[in-house]
C-alpha cells in the first residue's frame, strides 16, 4: 500500500470530496424547513423535470460528490509514473466535488420558499458562483500539486548515466527556480490585485504587473561549471541566465559540501548577500555550499537534493586537478 500510494496525498484526495459532501449535507439539512416535500428538480422550463424526496436528494448528491471525487483523489495519490496524470486526477477531484456541490446547491436554493415542487426553479447565480470557484480551484490545484515520482529502474539507469557523464564531462550547466506554485501565486496577485487597481489607474495596474513579472524572472538562475578543458576552470552564476552575479575560479575553492537549508530562515528566495555569503536559493532542502580561500562564499540551490553531494565532489575533484596542473 505504501509503495503504490502516497499516504499523505491519498488521504487528502479521498478526504476532501467527503468533507465537501458532509458540508453540503449539513447545510441542506439546515435549509430543509423552507423546501417542499417532495422536491422538484428543475433544469429547464417552469415545471419540475423530476420529483424526489428531500433525504434521497441530499443522499444522492453527497454520494456523487464523495464516491466519484474520492476515486479521482485516490488515483491522484497512486504512485503513477506520469506525474502530469496525477496532477490531472487531483485537479479533477477538486473540480468534480465543488461542481456537483454547486449544481446541487443551485437546485436546493431554487426550491426555497415555495409551496410545491413545480413552483421552484434552478438558481443560476449560485451555480455560476460555485462552478466558477470549482474551475478556478481545479486549475490552481493542477499547478500547485507536485507529486513525488516513484523511483524505478529507468531512474536508476538515468542516474548511472548522469553520474558517468558528471565524472567525464568537464562542463556542467543547470537551472534552478522556485516551485510552480510560487509563480501561480504571483499570477493570481497580478490578476486579482491588478484588476482592482484598474479601477484606480491602468498605469498603476501595469506597474504592479511589471514588478511581479520582474520578480518572477529574478527567481530563475543558471549555474555553469567549466572544469577547464578549454579555458580556466570557473563557476558562473547568472540571474535569468543573462546577468552574471558570481564568477569565480575553481582554484579559489577551499571546500564544497552539501548543506541542508531552510529557505525562509536564510532570508527568502532569490539573490541575497547575508553574513558574508552570496546565496541564490529557490527551495528547501540540500544546497551546494562553497567556501573560498579568500572572499565571500557561495550557497546555491541544486535541481535535486541528491545532486548536491555529487556537485560538491565534482568541484573538489576539478579543484585538485587544477592544483596539480598548476
Amino acid at each position: 500500500m505504501t509503495e503504490r500510494f502516497d499516504r499523505r496525498f491519498t488521504a487528502f484526495g479521498i478526504g476532501f470530496p467527503w468533507a465537501v459532501a458532509f458540508c453540503f449535507a449539513a447545510v441542506a439539512l439546515i435549509l430543509r424547513r423552507n423546501a417542499p416535500e417532495p422536491m422538484g428538480v428543475h433544469w429547464q422550463g417552469h415545471r419540475a423535470d423530476w420529483s424526489v424526496a428531500f433525504p434521497a436528494f441530499v443522499l444522492l448528491a453527497a454520494l456523487l460528490i464523495g464516491v466519484v471525487g474520492s476515486v479521482l483523489g485516490a488515483l491522484a495519490g497512486a504512485r503513477l509514473h506520469r506525474r502530469w496524470l496525477r496532477r490531472v486526477f487531483m485537479a479533477a477531484a477538486i473540480f468534480w466535488s465543488l461542481l456537483i456541490a454547486s449544481i446541487s446547491a443551485g437546485l436546493l436554493m431554487g426550491q426555497q420558499g415555495v409551496s410545491s415542487a413545480d413552483d421552484g426553479g434552478f438558481d443560476a447565480t449560485v451555480f455560476a458562483l460555485g462552478s466558477g470557484a470549482a474551475l478556478a480551484l481545479g486549475i490552481v490545484m493542477f499547478f500547485v500539486f507536485q507529486p513525488i515520482p516513484r523511483w524505478n529502474q529507468n531512474d536508476e539507469r538515468a542516474l548511472a548515466t548522469e553520474s558517468a557523464a558528471l565524472a567525464g564531462m568537464p562542463r556542467i550547466k543547470y537551472w534552478v527556480h522556485m516551485r510552480s506554485s510560487s509563480f501561480v501565486l504571483l499570477a493570481m496577485i497580478a490578476f486579482l490585485v491588478g484588476g482592482l487597481l484598474l479601477l484606480m489607474s491602468p498605469w498603476i495596474s501595469l506597474t504592479l504587473v511589471l514588478i511581479l513579472l520582474l520578480l518572477a524572472l529574478l527567481l530563475f538562475g543558471s549555474v555553469t561549471i567549466d572544469g577547464g578543458e578549454r579555458q580556466r576552470p570557473q563557476l558562473r552564476l547568472k540571474l535569468v541566465g543573462v546577468l552574471t552575479v558570481v564568477h569565480l575560479g575553481l582554484e579559489e575553492i577551499e571546500s564544497a559540501e552539501a548543506e541542508e537549508v531552510a529557505l525562509w530562515q536564510r532570508g527568502g528566495p532569490g539573490w541575497r548577500w547575508i553574513n558574508g555569503t552570496r546565496q541564490f536559493l529557490t527551495t528547501n532542502g540540500l544546497a551546494l555550499h562553497i567556501k573560498l580561500s579568500a572572499g565571500p562564499g557561495l550557497l546555491v540551490s541544486v535541481p535535486r537534493s541528491q545532486g548536491a553531494n555529487e556537485l560538491a565532489s565534482y568541484l573538489l575533484k576539478r579543484r585538485g586537478t587544477t592544483g596539480a596542473e598548476s
